[in-house]
């Protein structure tokens, strides 16, 4: 309800995980700030979530990530990505909204 208030916190969230968190606390946070924000900005901070949770053990949201990063920056490439991370973790509903994803970047590619 209040988006900028959730701004604020997204971005201590991160500030927080980059000084004492693991490669997924702050995979994390950066996901959160990447919901929040549009365009470049939330394709970058996507981008930097993926990165740090490829490097985590927590495969499911390594998967989410991808998905995420390639929902945000229309790419195929990424969304396949996350699509196998997603079967190979068994995320059925990760996977099928990798896969509505791809459908939707094929028809505007």
């Amino acid at each position: 309800e209040d988006p900028g208030r959730a701004a604020r916190l997204a971005t201590d969230a991160r500030r927080q995980a980059e000084r004492f968190g693991t490669d997924t606390a702050i995979g994390e946070a950066l996901r959160c700030a990447a919901a929040l924000e549009t365009g470049q900005r939330a394709v970058r901070l996507a981008a930097q979530a993926a990165t740090y949770l490829e490097a985590s053990p927590c495969q499911y949201e390594h998967a989410a990530a991808r998905v995420e990063y390639g929902v945000a920056a229309r790419s195929a490439a990424e969304l396949n990505r996350g699509l196998a991370l997603a079967e190979s973790c068994g995320a059925d509903g990760l996977a099928a909204r990798a896969r509505e994803a791809l459908a939707v970047v094929g028809r505007a590619g």
